[in-house]
């Protein structure tokens, strides 16, 4: 049995809108789930209905409940719980300062949810280095493959001068994140770097690995190489929708190259999917 993809909360400011993406991310759209949500929150299942279709809101009281029955973590009830607060406010003051609230929360578990398995973080001043070429990551992984320990074999394989090869594993070397052994081959240091969401360089950093993706189209792509580029119109909430199942796949997919031995292949993972001319 295929495991269920739920909906982030932070993908919504409609609490309304999440809980009936939730109830149908579940089998048969969610059969049998709106009963078990009343009988948590201790009413009727026509409530629940009422409150999903109609004006009706959750009390203070109802949403922590649900927040219980969701198994939504601290920073997700909070959430839950400013999201109903916001959608029953009755004057025009609270509903804008609740808003305010309800942007800067989502904005955060956005955040919270982006960051992630790194472990070792460079000083801004080696970052500009790091992330000045896509080489410089590239090289930092290549050294995982059993036939790419030394310079020679790097600059041949990725086919750049041994000269610039051996600079770049100085710098490796000298951030601590490739290490040397004694016969002078190389071997993986720290290797999950983290870059702030918000850095002036992750522009540089992804465009770094599109320019080799595309050199891969121009020479011409290799049959097992994967290029998808589309543009498309759909439903906000089918956007939102689709977003969590990428995040869900790119998460499974980070699990799976972590575990993966031996290491074999080097390979670009690149991937995207926006909003275009919206500023939501």
């Amino acid at each position: 049995m295929s495991e269920i993809i739920t909906p982030s909360i932070y993908s919504f400011k409609d609490y309304k809108k999440y809980l009936q993406k939730w109830i149908e991310s579940h089998p048969m759209k969610g059969r049998g789930i709106s009963s078990a949500i009343a009988k948590s929150l201790r009413t009727q299942t026509s409530f629940i209905s009422q409150v999903l279709s109609g004006d009706l809101n959750f009390s203070s009281e109802q949403a922590l409940d649900l927040a219980l029955f969701l198994k939504l973590n601290e920073a997700e009830t909070e959430y839950l719980l400013v999201m109903v607060s916001y959608a029953r406010a009755g004057s025009a003051n609270l509903r804008a300062r609740l808003k305010k609230q309800v942007e800067t929360l989502k904005e955060l578990g956005m955040k919270e949810r982006v960051a992630n398995y790194a472990k070792h973080e460079l000083s801004p001043e080696d970052q500009y280095v790091y992330y000045s070429a896509w080489y410089y990551a590239v090289i930092h992984i290549a050294v995982t493959l059993p036939g790419l320990s030394n310079s020679k074999a790097i600059a041949h394989r990725l086919g750049l001068s041994e000269s610039l090869v051996k600079k770049v594993l100085e710098f490796l070397l000298a951030k601590d994140l490739v290490r040397k052994n004694k016969d002078g081959t190389y071997v993986n240091g720290n290797m999950h770097l983290h870059l702030q969401w918000d850095s002036p360089l992750q522009a540089r950093h992804h465009s770094n690995f599109r320019m080799l993706a595309m050199n891969s189209v121009v020479k011409g792509s290799l049959l097992e190489d994967l290029h998808f580029s589309s543009v498309v119109s759909l439903a906000n909430e089918d956007y939102q929708s689709i977003r969590d199942v990428i995040s869900k796949m790119i998460k499974e997919a980070l699990q799976k190259i972590a575990a993966s031995e031996p290491a074999e292949e080097l390979v670009c993972f690149n991937l995207d999917f926006l909003r275009i001319g919206k500023d939501d």
